[in-house]
Parts: C-alpha cells; structure tokens; sequence
C-alpha cells in the first residue's frame, strides 16, 4: 500500500510540475522549467531518449501506438516492429513499440507529451543541455554510473563538446530506468534496484536509486535497424548539437534508401504473383481446352456409333423381309422357272385328260 500510494504522490507532482510550465506554443523556456519537464526522462538510454523525443511531436500519434499495442498482445520483437510499419506508423514510432510501457507513459502523460514536444521544437539544443545538466547533477549525485543495465561514459560531440552518454551494457538488450525526478538528482544512491514489476519505480524511489524494469530484448544490433540501424541511433554522441543536423540528414537519407529497397522488393513480389496467376490461367486455359477436345472426340465416336448402328439395323431388316419373301414362296431365282415348270405341266395334264373325256363321250352319243 505504502509503495502504491508513493507512486500515485511521486506521478501527482510531475503532474503538477509540468502544468506549472509556460510551454505555450512559440514560446521559450527557461533552463529550469525545461528541467523539470526533462527530470521524468533525462537518464533514459541516448537511442531510447531520441525516439521519445521524436515521438513527443505528435501526442495523438503515441495515444495511437498505445492503443494499438494494446490490440495486438501477442505480437513480440521484430513480429511486433514489422507489423507496427505494416500498419503505418513511421520509424520513429517503431522503434519505440518495443517499449510498450514507455508508449504508456507518453500517452497517458498527453499534457507532458505535448510539452516535450514543442520544447523539443523551438530549440533543441536547449533541451540537450537541459538533458546534460541533469545527468551531471545526478553523476555527482552518485545515482548515475555504469551499471549491469546500462553504461554510462563522457565522450566529445563532433563541435568539441563534451557529453555524458547512457547506452545498454549489451547492445541486444535495453533496460528502462525507474527513478524518482524529485530526488535522484541530489540524494546519493547505495544501491541499484533491478525489478520486472510495475512497482519498480516505487521501489527505487524508497531506496532513493535508479531501478529498471526487465530488460527488453533487441536483438543484434546490426539486424534492428529500427532502434540502431538507418533508423534510430548509432550509439555515442550523435544525438547532441550540431552533431544532431548530420544525423538527422543521414536518417533520411537512410529512410529514403530502405523505401526505394522496399518499393523495390514489392515491385519484384508484384511482377512474381502477376507470372504465378498468369501461369495458373495458362494451366487453367489448357485444361478447358483439353475437356473441350475430349467432349468433342466423345461427341464424333457417338455419331460414328449412331450411323454403325443405324446401317446395321437397316441391313438386318433387308435380311428380314428376304427371309419372309423366301418363306412366301414368291422369291424369283434359278428354282422359281423349275416350279413354275411343274404346274404348267400338271395343268396341261388336266386339260388333256378333260379332253379325252369329252372325246370319249362324244363317240358314245353318236353310236
């Protein structure tokens, strides 16, 4: 309960720091009202720092992110950052999806998010000195020192400045520090606190230290172009004046080169399915032809059937009514003449017999 109530009193007072911050559009901060609205983050990671910076710009646009990583719980790493692109969200924003709690905190944190943004806006190289002011007080403050987490080093920018520079002790994995603004700055730490829960900010403000939540896996930094590559930050003092312009150019040249790759690789993916259905057509198209062909063959078999049958049924009823005429008797051939012959003979028996009984009678009547 105590540590509950600690983080709900340490969130009420950056709150009200912030509304007390006279961040209107177009105008200038001071050095100490950007303090307090970069304390919350100023000990964040240089690569990490960049993309909330970035992202600040657009708050609506994080309250998007937050929603949208809400919806899609089970997406992780890359599978997370390609469907995050996928689904339109610029680099800057990819990145930070990987970092759903700290997406949280901009989003939930509109009023500040706003404020960093246009603070970010009218002068840049303010709020890097702001940054710097910061991890100097909280460096001599003892709270600030290369961890197991993080590395901490001062390096010189490209203009000769020198620079206090916070990376992950592994590149493949980044930490978010958990910290209490109002007092890591000036109370000298003991100890670091490492925590995986949501309560890691209230622990590390009763121990006065930085905490961090659990590493969040990158992956080799070659291969995460989003938080190290083309698109995020190289490491080192790039992020810091003029270094920032070069950078910056550099990015978007970076991003103009991955577009065209991957306009490309669309292109080459279009031309590929484009030859896979007009080979299916093909395919399509040969084997209508082929049934077509086949019911036309079946079609001309049937009529050469069909006329088979017809002769072979009109042969058989030649053969028919020969057989009946041959049965009649009324056949005419070589043996009609024989029994043509035979009658003809039997009748003129009979008319010779008739006569001779008429001769016969006839002699009898004149006796």
């Amino acid at each position: 309960m105590k540590r509950s109530v600690l983080a709900l009193a340490i969130a009420a007072a950056l709150v009200v720091a912030v509304d007390r911050l006279s961040l209107d559009a177009g105008a200038a901060a001071t050095p100490a009202e950007l303090d307090a609205l970069l304390a919350p983050v100023a000990l964040y990671p240089d690569q990490l720092l960049a993309q909330m910076l970035l992202c600040s710009a657009n708050p609506g646009k994080v309250a998007a992110l937050n929603e949208w990583i809400k919806s899609h719980p089970t997406l992780k790493g890359t599978e997370l950052q390609d469907a995050a692109s996928t689904s339109g969200f610029e680099d800057s924003y990819v990145a930070l999806a990987l970092f759903p709690t700290v997406v949280e905190y901009m989003a939930v944190q509109a009023d500040w998010t706003a404020k960093l943004g246009r603070a970010f806006a009218a002068d840049k190289t303010a709020v890097f000195a702001s940054v710097q002011r910061l991890r100097a007080k909280a460096k001599a403050a003892g709270t600030l020192k290369t961890t197991p987490q993080q590395q901490v080093e001062t390096k010189t920018t490209s203009s000769g400045e020198q620079v206090i520079v916070i990376e992950p002790a592994n590149p493949q994995v980044v930490y978010v520090p958990q910290y209490n603004p109002q007092v890591v700055y000036t109370q000298p730490a003991t100890t670091t606190v490492v925590k995986e829960s949501s309560s890691s900010s209230a622990d590390a403000a009763l121990a006065g230290v930085i905490g961090f939540t659990a590493g969040i896996a990158i992956g080799a930094a070659i291969n995460n172009n989003y938080y190290y590559g083309p698109y995020g930050w190289h490491g080192g003092a790039y992020m810091y004046n003029d270094a920032w312009d070069d950078w910056a150019d550099h990015r978007e040249d970076a991003r103009e080169d991955w577009q065209d790759h991957r306009e490309d690789m669309y292109d080459e993916r279009s031309d590929r399915a484009k030859d896979a259905q007009d080979t299916r057509t093909d395919r399509q198209q040969n084997a209508q032809q082929a049934r077509t062909d086949q019911q036309a063959s079946g079609k001309t078999r049937d009529a050469a059937q069909s006329r088979t049958t017809s002769t072979a049924t009109q042969q058989t009823s030649r053969d028919t009514g020969t057989a009946a005429r041959e049965r009649s008797g009324t056949k005419s051939d070589a043996f009609s003449g024989y029994s043509s012959g035979k009658s003809e003979r039997a009748a003129s028996q009979r008319g010779q017999k008739s006569r001779s009984s008429s001769r016969s009678g006839g002699g009898s009547r004149r006796r």
